[in-house]
């Protein structure tokens, strides 16, 4: 296997345990734990972290090992804040005639979605989640703001995953509403209607994220 396929495989091995909250914000990694779990040297290991470190979810401790970064609540809120400005703009390119979205692929994310909530796979339900909005706003055809994108859901996927553990009797899957309903006014063609559907949500999840930061 070339190095480049173990840096990825050390990459996703470890995203992977983060995104599904196996490895929560606090935690603290080591590289030679790291390496003999994945059964390769710590050089990939180095260069799968510093790629987690550049996407804000680990943070290496001089002489204490690799810790699992928190996502706070502005930082959090202010993700949010920006992903609803690329959907408002990605909205209003469509209703100038721009391009449409991959219909296709965001009903096999909507189903993923509704299916991970019937089997209660939270982590499952906010990659798809997150995974549809990177759909939507990629019709902006901007390399800088895909990576953005990219940056940001990896974030949100983080932090939701941490608030679903910590508040499990409240209300979650939100985003199985408000998909379909985007979905359907696609097929309508009714951009007026997902600027709503998308606002409403974005002032719902500002709301929700304060209230439940207080508890």
């Amino acid at each position: 296997m070339a190095n480049s396929n173990l840096i990825e495989s050390a990459y996703t091995y470890i995203r992977n345990k983060i995104r599904a909250g196996e490895l929560l914000p606090g935690t603290l990694l080591s590289e030679n734990e790291l390496a003999e779990a994945l059964s390769m040297s710590r050089t990939p290991i180095r260069a799968a972290i510093s790629r987690l470190e550049t996407e804000g979810l680990l943070a290496t401790l001089k002489n204490r090992g690799v810790l699992v970064k928190e996502v706070s609540l502005k930082e959090a809120m202010d993700t949010v804040e920006l992903l609803f400005i690329f959907q408002k703009q990605a909205v209003e390119q469509m209703k100038d005639g721009g391009e449409k979205p991959d219909l296709k692929r965001l009903k096999e994310l909507i189903d993923r979605q509704l299916e991970a909530e019937r089997h209660n796979q939270y982590s499952r339900y906010l990659e798809s989640a997150m995974e549809f909005v990177g759909c939507f706003t990629r019709v902006l055809n901007n390399t800088a703001i895909s990576r953005i994108v990219d940056i940001s859901v990896e974030k949100l996927v983080l932090y939701g995953t941490v608030n679903y553990i910590r508040t499990p009797h409240e209300p979650h899957y939100s985003a199985n509403r408000q998909h379909p309903s985007i979905y359907e006014a696609l097929l309508k063609e009714d951009y007026d209607a997902i600027l709503q559907t998308i606002t409403d949500a974005h002032n719902r999840n500002q709301q929700r994220m304060l209230r439940l930061a207080r508890i």
